[in-house]
């Protein structure tokens, strides 16, 4: 073990020839920690962290002195002790949150040119030099009575990046935040999407329904504001005033778009669009407005969807700020080299060059299935590099916020350290972080890392890898079923190498999540021949216990290691075991629907594939494009024909709720029986109400029983909105209604 250490020091302090043979043993009966008697609150820091963890490296506790000793060596930590070395300057030329550590004859000297710096270098010491790990959720790895043997030093670094944030679990914890060197998002008074939180439409609404935007000949509540309004600008800023009286200290004030389009569309915001060359523009001349009136606090303002692209004709003050998103762009290839990205590029180079007070919101996890595997490690570090040569200051790195995803412990200290060091030498990083954090299974674990990795990358130029996606997308490229089998092996080899250390074997079973997943998903959505939820038996479907039996330890480990959600809308693993078996014992029923023909009396939307998705065994998951069929301002009206009288008395069906995308459960669902398709009796009617309204988005199952009945055909209507609600985002625009597979007892 002593070896590994000083063989992994030695290439990540790529040392040379001749100071690795400058070593010096530290102990505490030969060094102190020597801090000024004026030291502040984060030297002190500093310096109790690195007595803290040296006694667990070395064995032994150094004593934390105001005055080192004549005949010792000392560890000084904080500027006060470079008063008159010609290190003193080269310190005050880096940025504000730079640090140095090197060494004068067996001394060593740690110091920030702000005091945060000291507690940089302490923990850059113990990190970079010791082979100490933070790796979040409370885990670390500190080698314990291994000594400690330091070479000469002469480090003077800088964060590529002023602002560094990481948005993972860890975000707000000082135990991991300030060792990984990143920072909280502290300074923020009010963060992304504020119109509705600063012009409330249930508060202004009904009087002035003027301060909100025209859509389609409509002021509707669920949109972005009328920004041409003069009295609108007024009052955002009011109220502006008065949140900021609430927090004095806070520096950063986002007036921004809401989470939508539906921009105003009226005849003098228009005139502001066509003015400033681009829609942004007038979202500039908003924030600019109202930043004079702040002058001491920055106003920031979303380039995000309809505002991304810079405009031409205003300039933002000093004092706005431009948050710069990527939610649109593809992840399986890097920006500055994927094609499909060069309007993304463009973007960020107009921008870039109208102002250097943008923070860069990039996206770098899968919102819709956090336990589905995302490999898109190789696109991290060109893409922060891509941010950092055009002068972006600021990185807010969007992960998983407070949840687990697919390897987020590495993905987070990765960011971490690019966002400091854009060039950092990542294969190097990444080995040496699986040997800590999963020990003995690290080799496998590293074989599955890159499997999945190389797989993307083989379809890369033509797939997407979409922030918003799900396992079975992806069926057919890095989540092939026979692929999924071999990494499902690769998992119980790491268990097996962990199973008697319970710290690492909880870290494998977090991250094998993802497969077993991924494994579940694809076989119930997508039914494959290799890997199915169900098998045949005497020429019935039934559901495949081992599949049932993955589904339980899936939601078993998550519960063991911590996983709460699998999505950004809190879907918990319980909830999808209720889905999932819902789907399977619905699958399995007799169905007297299944194999006759169904035929759609309404229009469904062409971008679907038709009535055939309504008896196929196959049915929709979390994703409304894959096995659902969608109907567009219309109601759903199916006629089934049995070719001969059946008696029936139930039907089952799951229609889809997803309130962003404008898709509503029915209204009221009808069913009728008819003996010759065209004397229909009413057998069912119910009444459905209306959902919360929310963001999530999923399936929602019903059951429609009715006194058995004998017919040849049966008609299935659902009312639909037709428009969306008032109240609703897409007011007046068309609604959708979804449904996937008929069940007919």
């Amino acid at each position: 073990m002593k070896k590994l250490l000083f063989i992994l020091f030695l290439a990540a302090t790529a040392i040379s020839a001749h100071a690795r043979q400058q070593l010096y043993p530290i102990s505490s009966s030969e060094y102190s920690i020597a801090v000024s008697p004026k030291a502040d609150s984060n030297t002190l820091k500093a310096a109790a962290g690195l007595q803290k963890y040296l006694s667990t490296i070395t064995g032994s506790q150094m004593q934390i002195v105001n005055l080192p000793a004549a005949n010792g060596k000392s560890l000084f930590i904080g500027k006060a002790w470079l008063a008159g070395k010609p290190q003193y300057q080269k310190l005050h030329e880096l940025n504000s949150d730079g640090y140095c550590i090197f060494s004068v004859n067996g001394d060593f000297y740690l110091a920030g040119k702000n005091s945060i710096g000291d507690v940089y270098a302490a923990y850059a010491l113990l990190q970079d030099y010791a082979g100490c790990f933070w790796f979040g959720n409370g885990e670390t790895f500190i080698p314990e009575n291994m000594g400690l043997t330091l070479p000469k030093v002469n480090l003077f670094t800088q964060p590529d990046f002023a602002f560094r944030h990481p948005h993972f679990p860890d975000k707000n914890k000082p135990e991991y935040y300030l060792p990984s060197r990143i920072q909280p998002m502290d300074d923020w008074g009010m963060f992304v999407h504020t119109f509705h939180k600063l012009v409330p439409p249930d508060v202004y609404f009904e009087q002035h329904p003027e301060y909100y935007s025209l859509v389609n000949g409509k002021r509707i509540r669920d949109g972005q504001l009328c920004l041409s309004n003069p009295t609108l600008i007024q009052l955002l800023t009011e109220n502006l005033g008065k949140e900021m009286a609430k927090k004095p200290e806070s520096k950063y004030w986002s007036v921004s778009q809401n989470d939508c389009i539906n921009y105003c569309e009226c005849e003098h915001c228009q005139a502001l669009y066509d003015e400033f060359g681009s829609i942004s523009g007038a979202y500039v001349d908003m924030a600019n407005k109202i930043a004079r009136h702040f002058p001491d606090k920055h106003i920031s303002t979303l380039a995000y969807q309809f505002t991304r692209s810079a405009p031409s004709a205003i300039v933002p003050d000093s004092n706005v700020n431009i948050m710069f998103c990527s939610i649109e762009c593809n992840r399986s290839q890097p920006l500055a080299t994927d094609p499909r990205s060069g309007d993304f590029v463009k973007d960020l180079q107009d921008w870039s060059s109208l102002t250097r007070n943008i923070i860069m919101w990039d996206y770098v996890v899968q919102f819709k299935t956090f336990t589905c595997p995302f490999p898109n490690f190789s696109v991290l570090q060109p893409n922060i590099q891509l941010f950092h040569k055009h002068g972006i200051p600021m990185m807010f790195q969007q992960g998983s916020g407070n949840s687990w995803s697919d390897f987020s412990p590495y993905k987070q200290s990765l960011i971490s350290r690019l966002l400091w060091d854009v060039n950092l030498d990542e294969p190097a990083y990444r080995q040496r972080f699986f040997d800590a954090y999963y020990g003995a299974a690290a080799a496998v674990m590293l074989n599955y890392f890159s499997r999945v990795q190389s797989e993307l990358e083989k379809q890369a130029p033509v797939r997407n890898l979409d922030i918003y996606g799900y396992p079975v997308l992806y069926a057919d490229w890095f989540l092939k079923p026979e692929l999924l089998k071999e990494y499902k092996t690769m998992m119980d080899e790491a268990e097996a190498l962990v199973a008697g250390d319970a710290v690492r074997l909880k870290r494998v079973l977090r991250q094998r999540s993802s497969i077993d997943f991924a494994y579940v998903d694809v076989a119930l959505n997508l039914n494959n021949p290799q890997l199915s939820f169900y098998v045949l038996k005497d020429g019935h479907r039934e559901i495949n216990h081992e599949m049932t039996a993955h589904l339980d330890r899936f939601v078993e480990n998550c519960s063991a290691t911590g996983i709460k959600s699998i999505d950004e809308n809190n879907y918990s693993p319980e909830q999808y075991r209720t889905q999932a078996l819902n789907i399977a014992s619905m699958a399995v029923k007799p169905n007297k629907a299944a194999g006759m023909k169904i035929t759609s009396l309404t229009p469904y939307n062409p971008s679907y594939d038709g009535e055939k998705m309504l008896a196929d065994g196959l049915f929709g998951g979390q994703h409304f494009r894959l096995n659902w069929l969608g109907y567009q301002g219309n109601d759903m009206v199916l006629l089934i024909d049995f070719e001969q009288p059946e008696q029936v008395n139930k039907v089952e069906t799951n229609f889809f709720l997803d309130l962003v995308s404008w898709i509503f459960l029915p209204l009221e669902v009808k069913i009728e029986a008819s003996d010759d398709g065209k004397a229909f009796r009413e057998v069912c009617n119910e009444k459905i109400p209306e959902p919360v309204r929310n963001f999530g988005q999923k399936p929602v199952h019903f059951s429609f029983e009715f006194p058995q009945t004998t017919a040849r055909y049966l008609k299935i209507t659902a009312l639909s909105y037709k428009t969306c609600p008032d109240w609703h985002r897409g007011a007046g625009q068309p609604a959708w209604i979804f449904v996937d597979e008929i069940v007919v007892e």
